[in-house]
């Protein structure tokens, strides 16, 4: 009864004070006070179009039971304005109230002007209007695919008093509980088939503008243009705002891949022009994870992943950003329909969340990815040298010569001599840094679910020489060493 009370004057006290419970801070997202790291999963495009059909296939109970937190779920413009001046946010209350039911936060996508580059998510009268009221952007061939122009001021008007209107409605709906966590400002902005739009408005602004090269031109005016509609958004509720990329891979030119989306080569122009965007974020569909997440965690840039392909390495993947990187979240796309691959490793994660932040701020947090190209890996935490080895280079493991996959570790030193090691396929031994001396084991306890489970030795830990997470398995395991 007393922590009801509590709960319930808090949140009238926010009420009343226009209280923002959730906000960027230190690099970490903090919900209410306290840090919160993403354990995630983006749905299908079409999945929260209809209550129905979430409903009827048990997609809530489906993510609770996968260990998410947190969901990443479309707000569609063309549902919320379906007449000019006429919003209708009943789906989006449907999503903050099964959210809550199921103990689930959310982070909405706001598919406005532009999904994937395509103008497709816009409401039907805006469409009607394409090629009189609104402008669409031409390529160098003249054709005009079905993407609004960067420089039509007509669909920036709509779009950002649509963006205020849905802000206004989850302040006055949500800023007591905090249920929606962030906001995506559109959808992988970019523009198909050439650097940079072509049409009246954008030749002449290319001609009088600063921007000689095509790509940084266009970059310009995307970021402009999402600039103005978080910011109209945050005037109503200042939440915490990203935008995310369709990356420039496999060495392509601009315009083979979405051009002048918020991508890593970019990102001066972006945070320039958008200082109302809080975070660029990468969506992973391409070999090279490593090398792709740490072209986002910058400083003054949190590393969040709000879109990756589904697979099994996930599983690994997910330990190491939040260890090596300070990840803020973590979210495989399609996760209504394939939530296994991180399964494991949210329940894993879950009880840690905590002690996993406080790591993260303190700079004692470390990740590791290991795979057949990169078997091992050297940790020095202090005086102590780790070296991480994929599970695959131990002799008896089940894929010494089979698919070795992805194998990783979470790291948090603990202090006094105490580790805790979170991740899947990999061993780790231990010596002193210096070279001099010897650290040994002093204990290895196996945790489940936040209770310790049991004691290893012997066998477990090959007879005090290393701490191994075998592959197949995702564990943690709390490390006490000695010097001798």
């Amino acid at each position: 009864m007393r922590k009801a009370f509590f709960t319930l004057l808090f949140s009238l006290c926010a009420i009343a004070s226009g209280a923002q419970p959730v906000k960027l801070s230190g690099g970490q997202l903090q919900l209410k006070g306290e840090p919160f790291i993403i354990l995630g999963g983006e749905l299908a495009n079409s999945s929260a179009s209809s209550a129905d059909y979430m409903n009827g296939r048990h997609i809530w109970e489906t993510l609770r039971e996968a260990g998410l937190n947190t969901v990443l779920v479309p707000v569609y413009w063309e549902l919320i304005e379906p007449e000019e001046g006429r919003f209708d946010f009943s789906s989006v209350d449907y999503l903050i109230g099964s959210a809550r039911k199921n103990g689930l936060h959310l982070v909405l996508l706001w598919f406005g002007t532009w999904k994937n580059s395509m103008s497709c998510y816009v409401p039907e009268w805006v469409k009607k209007g394409f090629g009189t009221r609104f402008t669409l952007a031409r390529n160098s061939s003249g054709d005009t695919p079905e993407i609004l122009s960067a420089f039509c001021r007509e669909s920036l008007k709509a779009d950002s008093r649509a963006f205020a209107a849905l802000m206004r409605h989850l302040k006055a709906a949500d800023s007591a509980e905090g249920t929606v966590l962030m906001v995506q400002v559109e959808n992988e902005i970019g523009f198909l088939g050439d650097a940079r739009e072509h049409g009246p408005k954008a030749d002449a602004a290319f001609r009088k503008g600063r921007d000689r090269d095509e790509e940084r031109f266009q970059a310009r005016a995307y970021a402009r243009y999402a600039q103005a509609v978080a910011a109209a958004g945050k005037k109503e509720y200042p939440l915490p705002m990203y935008v995310n990329a369709a990356l420039n891979s496999r060495g392509r030119k601009a315009g083979e891949y979405p051009s002048a989306g918020p991508l890593d080569h970019l990102m001066d122009i972006w945070k320039a022009e958008a200082p109302a965007i809080d975070i660029m974020s990468p969506d992973i569909y391409d070999p090279g994870f490593p090398d792709w997440i740490s072209r986002y965690a910058k400083p003054g840039n949190p590393l969040f992943i709000p879109e990756i392909r589904q697979e099994p390495a996930n599983a690994a993947r997910v330990f190491h950003a939040l260890g090596r990187h300070g990840a803020i979240g973590f979210s495989p796309f399609d996760i209504d329909n394939a939530p296994e691959a991180t399964a494991d490793a949210y329940r894993a994660l879950a009880p840690y969340l905590p002690q996993i932040a406080a790591a993260q701020a303190a700079g004692r947090a470390y990740g590791v990815l290991l795979d057949r190209e990169n078997p091992e890996e050297d940790i020095v935490i202090g005086d102590i040298r780790f070296t991480c080895r994929h599970d695959g280079t131990v002799s008896w493991s089940p894929v010494r010569n089979g698919d070795w996959g992805e194998g990783a570790f979470l790291i948090l030193d603990l202090g006094g001599d105490e580790f805790l090691f979170l991740g899947t396929a990999a061993v780790a031994t231990m010596a002193p840094a210096g070279g001099e001396g010897h650290i040994g084991i002093l204990s290895i306890d196996e945790y489940d679910g936040g209770k310790r489970l049991r004691r290893l030795n012997g066998d477990e830990d090959h007879q005090g020489r290393h701490l191994r997470i075998p592959a197949g398995s995702v564990g943690v395991q709390h490390l006490k060493i000695y010097r001798y």
